[in-house]
C-alpha cells in the first residue's frame, strides 16, 4: 500500500513497504542523481563504553562484503542512526542496497581483525570537538555521551558478538529506506532479518544540576540546552542565530564565527547548541554579550516584525522543492524514533502559530537546561551557574595506598569500588556505577565512571601497587573490562626504589588520656571529677565507662534505643564517639558483622570523623603540616561510606546528615552539597539542635559564607522556632563566630555588648525561657546565652544561664575557643555569682 502525503496540490512524500521495511521517497530535480539511504535505528547511543564500536564495525563489515566497482557509496554511525547511502542509476541503486542487505545477512567475519584496524587507523584522525565535550560534561560515559570516546570495545569482540549485535539491531523492522529522485526501482529487495522497532535510548545525565558551566581550552563561548522538539524550538535557533551575530560579529566585532544549531535527540527532545569564538582579549566581553543575548530573548517578548520576518524565512525554505524532496529523510527518522511523521502542510501550519510567548518559553528552557563552556580561568557573572562537578562528594569503602612522592595523593580501593585522592579532593568510580576499566598489560588501571569521572593507577608508583590492581580485577564486574594494546617501555613509569610491596597501615589515633596529677595537680583532679557534662542523661553516663574499655556493644544497644528521638540520638552519638577515639578498627569489625545495623555504620562514620580531626589537631592550618593534612584527608575520606550508609539503612534518620556535614567541612566539599545535605537534613527534621549548630560553621565567613549570610540564617532559625525549643541559641553562635573573627576577646566582647546584638540575644533566649521544654541539650544551651551575655557585660542574664548550667565541663566554642575554656568557665561563674 502507498500513502501519498500532499502540499499545494503536489505529492509531498509517498511511503510504502518493501519485504516489511518502509520506504519514503520523493520526486527530485530533472538532472539529479537517484539517491538512496537504509537507516537502521541504532547508533552510539545503543553501546555501552567497554563495548563501544561494535555498531561502527558492522557497518565497515557489511560495506567490505558490497562489489564496489559499479556504486557511489558510503556509511556512517551516529548516536541513534546507522546509515548505508548511495546514489546513481535506479537499477544500480537496487543492486547496492541488496547487496548490503545480503552482506548484513552473511557478514564477512574473516575480515575482522582487518577491520578493527581500519576502525583504529579512523579513530587517530577523530576529533569530538568543543560538542563532543559538552555532550560528555551533560550525558557522561554513556547513552549521547558515547560519540565523545574512543571505541574501546573493538579489541575484544569475536565473531559471536558481531553476529549477535547484527542479529538484534540490524533487522526490517527496524530499518526504514529514503528514496530521493522517484519512486522505488523495480524489483527492488530488502531481504532483512526478523526482529523488533528498538526505541531511542533514553538520555543519562552526568548532571546534578543546571544550569551548569565548564571551564576548556575553547577559543570563544558555547551553551547548550534540552527543549521539547517543537517547530518554536527551530525558530528560536534561528533567531538566535541571527543575533548572535548582529551583535557579537557586525556591532561588536568580538566574534567572527556565531553558530546556532537545532538537533533532535528524542521523539520528543532536541539539543539547542549555541556557539561564537573570539580571541583571548575580548573573551570576558563575549560572554557576557554572548549571555545576555540569551538572557534577552527569554525575558523580552519578540517584536511582531522580527518574528515576522524569521517565520516568513523559514515558510519559504519549507516550501522549497528542496525541503520537500529532503522531507523523505526527515519522515523516515520521524517513524524510526517514534515521532508522528507530519506533512509539509502540518509544518507550516504549526510554524503559522507561534507566538511571542513561545519563543520565549523556548529560551527559559534552554536557560534552565544550560551547560555554558567558558575559556580555562574564566567564571560566569553572578550565582546563576553553577560549576559542573569535577570532584566526587564520597569515596569508597577499602584500603589507602599511599605514594612516597606526594603524600597528599591516596588511592582507595574496595569491594565497591576505587577512589583517587588529591588532598581533599576525590574522584570516585563505584563498580555499580562505572562504564569501562581499561587494562593494560603492565598493570595501569583506569576506571571511567558513568557520570565520565575517571580513576587511574600506574602500580609502580604506589605501595602495594599491585594489591591495589588485583583488588581491583577480582571486584570487576563482567563486561566491564578493556584489554589495551601494550604500552612501549618509555611510556611505563619506573618503580622507585623506596616503593614498597606492603599497603601502609592506616594511621592510629588514640583519645587523649585524662589529665594526670602531675599535669592538673590534686585540686585539678579533683575538679575535674566534680564537674558534670553539659547534659544530664544517666543511661549514656553510665554506658560511657564501657565503651571506654571496650565494651562497643554497650554502645549499640543504647544507640538502637534513640531512632525515633533525633536529639538524643545526637547527644549519644557525639560522647559515645569521643569515647571510641581509638577503636575505630573494632566498630569496622562490628559493622561488617552486622551490616543491616545504621547504628554500628553511623557510629563508625563519626569515630572516624573525630579520629581524623583529632590527627589533624586543633591548630590552625599554617600549623599544620603536610603529613598531618594528609593523614586527615585520607582518614576523612573514609568517614563518607559508613555515614551514607547509615542513611541509606535508615531513611529517615536525619543524624547520619549532620555528620556529613563535618565530613564535607573536612574534605572542602563545594557550597552546592552542602547545601544539598542541609537540605536532606532539614526535610527529615527542621529544627535539629546540633544540625544547626553545625550549619554555623558551614555559613562562617571562613568557610563558605558570610557574616550577613549567617546572620540570616541564625535570626530566620529564631523566628521559626517554637517558644521554648533552644535551637535559638544558634544566635548566640552566630554572633561568637563573627565577633571572634575580630580580633582579640577584648573586641569579642565590645561586639558582644553592642546595643542591636545585645538585644537580639536576649530576645532569642526569651524566645526559648518563655516555655522552655525538656531538651537534651538544655545545659549546653545555658552555657551558650550565659558566654555571651557574660561578654557583653550584662551580668544578671549570665547569672540566670550559668546558674541553670550547673557546674558543668566547659562547651570550648560557647568560650570562643579560648586557650583554658574551662578557667574561664570558672570566672565568669565566680563573676556573676551564678
Amino acid at each position: 500500500m502507498i500513502l501519498r502525503r500532499e502540499w499545494g496540490g503536489r505529492v509531498d512524500i509517498l511511503r510504502t513497504e518493501i519485504d516489511g521495511v518502509p520506504v519514503f521517497w520523493s520526486e527530485g530535480r530533472p538532472g539529479d542523481d537517484y539517491q538512496a539511504a537504509l537507516v537502521f535505528r541504532v547508533g552510539r547511543a545503543d553501546e555501552t563504553l567497554a563495548r563501544g564500536g561494535i555498531t561502527h564495525l558492522v557497518e565497515h563489515l557489511a560495506l567490505h562484503g558490497v562489489d564496489n566497482a559499479d556504486y557511489h557509496y558510503n556509511g556512517s554511525v551516529d548516536a541513534i542512526t546507522t546509515m548505508f547511502v548511495t546514489k546513481g542509476e535506479p537499477g544500480k541503486v537496487a543492486a547496492f542496497l541488496a547487496a548490503v542487505c545480503d552482506s548484513l545477512r552473511a557478514l564477512p567475519l574473516d575480515r575482522l581483525e582487518a577491520e578493527k584496524n581500519i576502525l583504529r587507523t579512523e579513530a587517530d584522525g577523530r576529533d569530538p570537538g568543543l560538542a563532543g565535550e559538552l555532550l560528555l560534561w551533560r550525558y557522561g560515559a554513556a547513552t549521547y555521551g558515547l560519540p565523545a570516546y574512543p571505541e574501546h570495545g573493538l579489541a575484544d569482540y569475536t565473531a559471536a558478538d558481531v553476529q549477535e549485535w547484527m542479529g538484534r539491531w540490524f533487522t526490517r523492522q527496524n530499518a526504514g529506506l529514503v528514496l530521493i529522485g522517484g519512486p522505488p526501482p523495480e524489483g527492488l529487495r530488502l531481504v532483512l532479518p526478523e526482529g523488533e522497532r528498538r526505541p531511542v535510548p533514553v538520555p543519562t545525565s552526568a548532571l546534578p544540576y543546571t544550569p551548569a558551566y565548564l571551564n576548556s581550552a575553547v577559543n570563544g563561548v558555547a551553551l547548550s540546552g534540552i527543549v521539547p522538539r517543537s517547530a518554536a524550538a527551530t525558530l528560536y535557533s534561528e533567531i538566535l542565530e541571527q543575533r548572535l551575530h548582529r551583535v557579537l560579529r557586525r556591532v561588536g566585532a568580538l566574534s567572527y564565527t556565531t553558530n546556532v544549531e537545532y538537533q533532535p535527540r528524542t521523539n520528543d527532545t532536541a539539543q539547542i547548541l549555541a556557539y561564537a569564538d573570539g580571541l583571548a582579549e575580548v573573551q570576558p566581553e563575549l560572554a557576557q554579550r554572548f549571555l545576555a543575548e540569551l538572557d534577552r530573548i527569554a525575558v523580552e517578548p519578540l517584536d511582531a516584525s522580527e518574528l515576522a520576518e524569521a517565520v516568513a524565512a523559514r515558510h519559504d525554505r519549507l516550501a522549497s522543492d528542496e525541503a520537500r524532496r529532503n522531507r523523505a529523510t526527515g519522515q523516515c527518522m520521524d517513524e524510526l524514533m517514534g515521532s508522528k511523521p507530519r506533512t509539509t502542510e502540518e509544518l507550516l501550519a504549526e510554524l503559522d502559530a507561534i507566538e511571542p510567548r513561545d519563543i520565549q518559553a523556548v529560551g527559559r528552557t534552554v536557560l534552565d537546561s544550560a551547560l555554558l563552556m567558558l575559556p580555562n580561568g574564566q567564571e560566569p557573572e553572578g550565582a546563576r551557574f553553577v560549576p559542573a562537578p569535577t570532584v566526587a562528594t564520597a569515596a569508597v569503602e577499602g584500603r589507602v595506598h599511599t605514594r612516597p612522592d606526594n603524600p597528599r595523593l591516596g588511592f582507595i580501593v574496595g569491594p565497591e569500588g576505587a577512589t583517587l585522592l588529591s588532598g581533599p579532593q576525590m574522584a570516585t568510580v563505584r563498580f555499580d556505577q562505572c562504564a569501562a576499566v581499561l587494562g593494560w598489560p603492565d598493570g595501569a588501571r583506569v576506571l571511567i565512571g558513568l557520570d565520565a569521572m575517571s580513576v587511574a593507577i600506574e602500580p609502580n608508583l604506589w605501595h602495594g601497587g599491585w594489591t591495589a590492581v588485583a583488588e581491583i580485577d577480582r571486584h570487576l564486574p563482567a563486561g566491564l573490562g578493556v584489554t589495551m594494546p601494550a604500552r612501549s617501555h618509555d611510556k611505563i613509569p619506573p618503580r622507585p626504589p623506596n616503593v614498597t610491596d606492603d599497603v601502609p597501615a592506616p594511621p592510629h589515633v588514640q583519645k587523649k588520656p585524662p589529665r594526670t596529677m602531675a599535669e592538673a595537680g590534686l585540686i585539678g583532679i579533683l575538679r575535674d571529677r566534680r564537674r558534670r557534662p553539659p547534659w544530664d542523661d544517666p543511661a549514656l553516663a553510665a554506658v560511657l565507662p564501657r565503651v571506654r574499655s571496650g565494651d562497643l556493644q554497650a554502645g549499640l544497644e543504647l544507640l538502637s534505643r534513640t531512632r525515633g528521638d533525633a536529639e538524643t540520638r545526637c547527644l549519644h552519638l557525639e560522647n559515645l564517639a569521643e569515647e571510641a577515639i581509638g577503636q575505630s578498627a573494632q566498630l569496622t569489625w562490628l559493622a561488617s558483622n552486622d551490616p543491616g545495623n545504621p547504628d554500628a555504620y553511623m557510629w563508625l562514620g563519626t569515630v572516624r570523623l573525630k579520629e581524623a580531626w583529632e590527627a589533624r589537631s586543633a591548630y590552625r592550618a599554617e600549623y599544620v603540616s603536610e603529613e598531618q593534612f594528609a593523614n586527615f584527608w585520607q582518614m576523612l575520606a573514609l568517614a563518607g561510606p559508613p555515614l551514607y550508609r547509615a542513611a541509606a539503612l535508615l531513611p529517615a534518620d536525619p543524624v547520619p546528615w549532620g555528620e556529613l556535614m563535618w565530613h564535607g567541612i573536612g574534605m572542602q566539599l563545594d557550597r552546592d552539597e552542602q547545601d544539598r545535605i542541609w537540605g536532606e537534613l532539614t526535610r527529615r527534621s527542621p529544627f535539629l539542635y546540633d544540625a544547626h549548630i553545625t550549619r554555623s560553621q558551614v555559613l562562617a565567613r571562613k568557610w563558605w559564607g558570610s557574616d550577613a549570610e549567617l546572620l540570616d540564617f541564625a535570626e530566620s532559625t529564631v523566628a521559626a522556632a517554637h517558644p521554648g525549643d533552644p535551637v535559638t541559641t544558634v544566635l548566640a553562635v552566630a554572633h561568637l563566630e563573627i565577633g571572634g573573627e575580630l580580633g582579640t576577646f577584648d573586641d569579642l566582647d565590645a561586639y558582644l555588648a553592642r546595643p542591636s546584638v545585645h538585644t537580639a540575644l536576649a530576645n532569642a533566649a526569651d524566645r526559648w525561657q518563655a516555655n522552655p521544654r525538656p531538651h537534651p541539650r538544655t545545659m549546653e544551651a545555658h552555657q551558650y546565652f550565659g558566654a555571651v551575655f557574660y561578654r557583653a557585660g550584662d551580668h544578671d542574664r549570665a547569672r540566670h544561664h550559668l546558674s541553670r548550667a550547673g557546674r558543668t565541663k566547659a562547651v570550648d566554642r560557647a568560650w570562643g575557643y579560648a586557650d583554658d575554656a574551662q578557667s574561664l568557665l570558672t570566672q565568669a561563674r565566680r563573676h556573676v555569682r551564678a
